[in-house]
C-alpha cells in the first residue's frame, strides 16, 4: 500500500519536471523568435547527462520483475521532451558532437521501447541495468558540474530555465522517498542516482539563483 501511495506522489511530483522541461523549450522558442541565440548557456553535457539519468530510470522500470508503471510513464514523457531540447541544440549549433548526441539519444529511446518485448530481463540484464545507473550517476555529476562552470564563466544564465531545475529537484526528492518503499537490494541504484542528483542539481540551482540576483541588480 505504501509503495503505491509513494509511487503516486512521486509520479505527481514528476509532472513538475515535465512542466520545467516545457518551460525550457518555451524559453528556447521565445529566444528564437526574438532573434537571440536560443541555446545560449545550455550545456549539451548537462542535458545529455539528464537524458541518460532519465533513461536509466526508464530501463530500471522495464527490467524489474513487476513492471514499474510509476517510473516508466513519467520518464517516457521526460525523454521525449529532452529529445526536443537536444534537437534544438543540434539545430542551432550544427556541430558533429551535438548531432551525434541527438541521434544516439533518439536511437536508444527507440531501443528502450523495443526492449519491453523481452522483459522481464534475466539476472545478467538487471545487473547491466544497475551498472548503467552507476555510469549515468557519474555522467550526471560531470554534466551538472560542467553546467555550473559554463554559466559561471559566462556570468549569465543565458537560456537556462531556473524552473526546470527547481522541478527536477522536487522530482528527485520524491523519487528518493519512493525508492525507500522498495527492498534495498532492488532500490539501491535509484537511491544513489537520485541522491547524487539532489546534491549536484541543488548546487546548480543555487548558482542559477545567484546569477539571477546579480542580473537584477
Amino acid at each position: 500500500m505504501l509503495f503505491h501511495i509513494a509511487g503516486a506522489v512521486s509520479s505527481f511530483a514528476f509532472l513538475l519536471t515535465w512542466y520545467g522541461l516545457g518551460k525550457q523549450i518555451s524559453e528556447i522558442r521565445h529566444r528564437e523568435q526574438c532573434g537571440q541565440k536560443s541555446t545560449l548557456g545550455l550545456s549539451i553535457n548537462q542535458f545529455v547527462s539528464s537524458y541518460f539519468a532519465f533513461f536509466a530510470n526508464f530501463i530500471f522500470a522495464i527490467a524489474v520483475d513487476v513492471f514499474n508503471h510509476y517510473l516508466f510513464w513519467t520518464r517516457l514523457g521526460a525523454l521525449a521532451l529532452l529529445l526536443i531540447i537536444l534537437f534544438k541544440i543540434w539545430q542551432e549549433r550544427r556541430t558533429a558532437v551535438s548531432g551525434l548526441v541527438y541521434y544516439f539519444s533518439f536511437f536508444i529511446f527507440i531501443a528502450g521501447l523495443l526492449s519491453i518485448a523481452f522483459r522481464p530481463y534475466p539476472g545478467i540484464a538487471k545487473m547491466g541495468a544497475n551498472t548503467l545507473m552507476m555510469i549515468v550517476t557519474l555522467l550526471l555529476i560531470q554534466g551538472t558540474v560542467h553546467q555550473i562552470l559554463t554559466i559561471r564563466k559566462a556570468g549569465t544564465n543565458g537560456a537556462l530555465s531556473p524552473s526546470l531545475f527547481r522541478s527536477i529537484l522536487i522530482k528527485d526528492l520524491s523519487t528518493l522517498g519512493f525508492a525507500f518503499t522498495m527492498p534495498f537490494a532492488t532500490a539501491w541504484p535509484l537511491l544513489v542516482l537520485n541522491g547524487a542528483s539532489v546534491i549536484f542539481r541543488g548546487a546548480l540551482l543555487l548558482q542559477i539563483e545567484k546569477l539571477s540576483k546579480k542580473q537584477r541588480i
